[in-house]
């Protein structure tokens, strides 16, 4: 009798999930699906099935937007599989967003077939800037109240890090790069949660940078990095520019996303309580830039 009803379960979450409405939100190096027998890369908006086929290759993410559960899935490198194996593999590891982000990530989405909306709809905006205040006291506590200098592997709440690969010949860039040149982030999250990341980077002049962009609909989709998963960044490779120097790059990283633009100007502006409370994933390196 148990075995048939859990048959039974098993059937009903096929059905509710074929039902459903899945949609792609974001795809960060090479997602497809099968279309017969061929291979057909994915794209924002494109709507799945339980039972398409679907393949992501290394170090490549595809984030979901699942209309009826109110759910998002960022899902890492895997083999041809259908959409509902892949999601049942992701049970305890899905972002978990609230009603209110959910909604503005879908309006974001098909709004006139453009990624802007209004400015007070924002991603980040819509709640004001208390994540970002709050990501600011955690790091200033964790920098024992200096500047990025103070920032140390050691004082991360998440198992995150990162190396530079050259955009071109994907050498790992170890302690030092030339002027001119070109690397992409290659980001490792080895934790079961997903999580939303950005670098800061701060110069030989003391002056700090945010190394990657916002989105403008704000909601961080494209930097979200799965669980258990190392993802190449490659839409958005960075180059090395004047002035030579030493240069210290921090990766920041949360369950919720943010606006590191407004992270930097509350460090740079030195006026929030020093707090530890608030988690924060931290990753430092150091790099000589030569010409």
């Amino acid at each position: 009798m148990k075995k048939i009803a859990i048959a039974l379960l098993a059937s009903l979450f096929s059905v509710l999930l074929h039902a459903q409405d899945i949609y792609v939100y974001s795809s960060t190096g090479v997602a497809e699906v099968q279309k017969g027998s061929e291979w057909t890369k994915l794209k924002k908006r494109d709507v799945l099935s339980a039972n398409d086929v679907v393949r992501i290759a290394q170090n490549s993410s595809l984030t979901l937007l699942d209309k009826k559960a109110e759910k998002m899935y960022a899902i890492p490198q895997s083999g041809a599989k259908k959409l509902a194996t892949l999601l049942d593999e992701l049970k305890g590891k899905q972002q978990n967003v609230t009603a209110q982000f959910f909604n503005h990530a879908m309006k974001s989405m098909f709004n006139g077939g453009s990624d802007r909306i209004s400015h007070e709809a924002a991603g980040c905006t819509y709640r004001g800037d208390i994540v970002e205040n709050d990501i600011a006291k955690s790091l200033f506590a964790k920098m024992n109240g200096t500047s990025l200098k103070g920032a140390t592997n050691q004082r991360t709440d998440y198992a995150i890090s990162f190396e530079l690969v050259e955009r071109e010949g994907d050498n790992s860039i170890q302690g030092e790069a030339k002027i001119g040149g070109q690397a992409i982030f290659r980001v490792k999250n080895s934790g079961d949660k997903p999580m939303y990341v950005n670098v800061l980077d701060l110069d030989s002049e003391g002056e700090t940078y945010v190394c990657l962009p916002m989105d403008d609909a704000q909601t961080m989709a494209h930097l979200l990095i799965p669980a258990e998963s190392t993802i190449d960044l490659v839409d958005f490779p960075i180059e090395f520019t004047e002035p030579a120097g030493e240069e210290r790059m921090v990766l920041i990283a949360t369950e919720e996303p943010y606006d590191l633009r407004i992270v930097n100007r509350y460090l740079k502006e030195n006026r929030v309580k020093q707090s530890s409370n608030y988690p924060v994933g931290l990753y430092v390196k150091n790099l000589s830039i030569k010409k």
